[in-house]
């Protein structure tokens, strides 16, 4: 019901759709530490899904209505200290709220890069103009 509410206001454009057929990324943490991994927006539209190509059943998910913002480029200190390895364009950073870290995205095109920034964007306006109501009906377990 409350998926049904939510994507009713949501009409899937290119970058939602390319989202929900799911990218490879790498995920950055250090110079030295970059993963590939498996991307995916659910179809609830509100949970980002992702999991180790190597493990392939470790998954980590987190909900769109954590995330705060997303920067392009190299606007994170990682990513920065990798200027020279990869491009501003296919480079991104997902910011949440509270205590909990960045998440630093590196896509292998610029495009991709693109559907994932603007797709997120979107989700997070969405999620952040929801009224009271929407937000209990999207989250009954709170």
């Amino acid at each position: 019901m409350a998926a049904l509410l939510y994507s009713a206001r949501l009409h899937l454009d290119d970058n939602l759709e390319q989202m929900q057929q799911g990218t490879m990324m790498r995920k950055v943490k250090s110079k030295n530490w970059k993963k590939p991994r498996y991307f995916k927006l659910q179809d609830d539209c509100m949970t980002i899904w992702y999991k180790s190509k190597k493990t392939g059943n470790a998954k980590s998910a987190f909900s769109v209505s954590d995330v705060e913002t997303v920067r392009e480029g190299h606007q994170s200190e990682v990513l920065q200290s990798l200027a020279e390895e990869f491009p501003p364009e296919c480079c991104f950073t997902i910011v949440f709220h509270g205590r909990r870290g960045n998440l630093d995205l590196i896509a292998s095109s610029a495009e991709e890069a693109q559907f994932w920034i603007k797709g997120l964007r979107r989700l997070v306006e969405v999620v952040t103009n929801m009224d009271q109501k929407e937000k209990i009906d999207q989250y009954p377990f709170i």
